[in-house]
Parts: C-alpha cells; sequence; structure tokens
C-alpha cells in the first residue's frame, strides 16, 4: 500500500469537499475579529428621531412609559425591554435598537437587517444546535487530516524533513508569542 498516495488522496478530496466552508469561516472569522469596529451581521437601513418627555421619577421610567410614549409619536414597534447602559436608555424592539439620552430625552431608533451571504456566514460561525455542532466537530477533524496529510505528502528538499518543520514550528510559535503578550 502506498501511503503517500493516500494520504495525498485524502488530502485533495477532503480540501475539496470542505473548501467552501474553510473560505465562509475564514472570511466570517475576519468579520468577528473585527466586530468591535462594526457590526457584521446586521446594517442599519433606517434610523428614525425619538424624543421622550421623561419624568423627573426615574420609578416612572418603565417599558410601559417608552410603549406609551412611542405610539404617540406614531411608531408601532414593539418594545421587548429596556436597559440602564452607557449611560442612557437601551430600547430593544425586533431589529430594532435606540439609545434615548437621559438628560435630553432624545434618541433615535436604528432598524437593522442582515448582511446579505455575510450575515449568514456569520450565523454559522456562530450557531451551536447540536446538528451543526455535530457536523463541525467532523469538519474540524478533517482540517486535522488536511493537515497532517499535507504535513507529509511533500517529501525532498521541499519536504518537512528538510524544510516543512521549520514552518510549522515558526506557525505554532507566532500564536504562542502572541498568546502570551495578550
Amino acid at each position: 500500500m502506498n501511503w503517500n498516495l493516500k494520504f495525498r488522496n485524502w488530502h485533495r478530496d477532503f480540501s475539496y469537499f470542505y473548501a467552501g466552508l474553510l473560505m465562509a469561516f475564514s472570511i466570517s472569522g475576519i468579520a468577528l475579529n473585527h466586530r468591535h469596529s462594526w457590526d457584521p451581521r446586521d446594517y442599519v437601513y433606517d434610523a428614525v428621531d425619538v424624543k421622550f418627555d421623561l419624568p423627573k421619577d426615574k420609578n416612572a421610567i418603565s417599558d410601559e412609559f417608552f410603549q406609551k410614549a412611542l405610539k404617540t409619536q406614531g411608531i408601532e414597534l414593539k418594545l421587548n425591554g429596556t436597559a440602564w447602559r452607557r449611560g442612557g436608555y437601551n430600547l430593544y424592539f425586533d431589529n430594532a435598537y435606540a439609545y434615548i439620552n437621559p438628560f435630553t430625552g432624545e434618541g433615535q431608533i436604528e432598524s437593522f437587517r442582515t448582511r446579505p451571504i455575510l450575515g449568514q456566514m456569520v450565523d454559522l460561525h456562530k450557531s451551536a444546535s447540536d446538528a451543526w455542532v455535530w457536523y463541525s466537530d467532523i469538519f474540524a477533524i478533517c482540517v486535522l487530516l488536511i493537515c497532517i496529510t499535507g504535513l507529509v505528502i511533500t517529501k525532498g528538499r521541499n519536504g518537512f524533513k528538510n524544510r516543512g518543520w521549520k514552518l510549522a514550528l515558526l506557525g505554532v510559535l507566532i500564536p504562542s508569542v502572541l498568546w502570551f503578550f495578550l
């Protein structure tokens, strides 16, 4: 049995089979790495200015208060909840969000839509459904096989024994050093 040929075939076939998922995970992973700068899943497609006459008694400010005040402004969104964050009132709706300044009562309701393709890739990247967990575990094992077979299929001057081990070691050291200092 020619193991080198078998490894080469496994490497090729697993690479072909998982190429789309590898690209989707890579793209969504890059997007998620920068989620502190922008939302890779949702984008604002509409913004409506609102102003509330906030009562002096903070105990009177509740979900019901905001829901009634929104109706008086002709806004028919269903309020899912409120929270005090970032020094103001946050209002949560289905696919919308608002921050209300507690001093002026002014704010803006931003409505969101999912970014086409990238939003679905991010959802897939973060999914925790049982079926997806099993599939992604199988995917992870196959990625390991792609890596292992990739290490051993090249022989000679550019093979693992002569050149590949140095690059593989560097590929382990760089993230290890970054992890240590971060």
